[in-house]
């Protein structure tokens, strides 16, 4: 999955809106609301404050995510036997690494055009809901980015986003299965604090 692309997913996918009564049409309103306040934070960026800027749109996006339950799937069965801590420890190394791998591209996306499909897509009797996005910079062709939600009190949360039809879940969880089967979840949370530099 391009990585530029994941970005664009997590950085345009934040949802803040708070409503008093939360429906998948609400869900659509919350995508498009956000995506709009998320470029315009980036249209911030000169040069000399690039920085600053991608800081601000990260701590704006990271609190309506759901990293543990992202997490969670990414893991698969492995999570289950996990204690408290080391799915603590699991989450965080986890949203560390995506936070650390693709917010250095995310300026590419300030001149983005994000159109978002009306009609949301209501799984598992409502608790689940999909909505779908395309995203078009300039001299690039069109990306599909799918956001699977699910209700949290009066706003939707991001668990899941699909690039192109790959599920960022999917393709973590492929790399994750096999540390944990030659490392166990301890051997996970030491390659990932590898990578995250801690």
């Amino acid at each position: 999955m391009n990585k530029s692309a994941i970005l664009s997913a997590l950085s345009v996918g934040v949802l803040s809106i708070s409503m008093a009564f939360a429906s998948p049409q609400q869900a659509v309103s919350q995508i498009k609301g956000n995506a709009d306040q998320v470029l315009t934070i980036l249209k911030k960026a000169n040069g000399s404050n690039n920085a600053q800027v991608r800081h601000q749109a990260e701590n704006y996006a990271i609190p309506y995510f759901d990293f543990q339950r992202m997490t969670a799937l990414a893991v698969g069965n492995p999570w289950r036997t996990a204690t408290p801590a080391q799915q603590q420890a699991l989450a965080q190394q986890f949203q560390t690494l995506l936070i650390r791998t693709y917010s250095g591209t995310m300026l590419k996306f300030k001149n983005a055009k994000v159109t978002v499909d009306n009609t949301p897509v209501v799984n598992k009797g409502g608790r689940e809901v999909i909505v779908r996005t395309q995203v078009t910079t300039p001299g690039a062709k069109p990306t599909q980015m799918d956001y699977t939600m699910y209700q949290s009190g009066s706003r939707y949360r991001v668990y899941n986003v699909a690039v192109e039809g790959a599920s960022l879940v999917t393709v973590y969880r492929n790399q994750f299965n096999q540390t944990i089967s030659q490392k166990g979840i301890n051997g996970l949370i030491n390659e990932l604090k590898a990578k995250n530099g801690r």
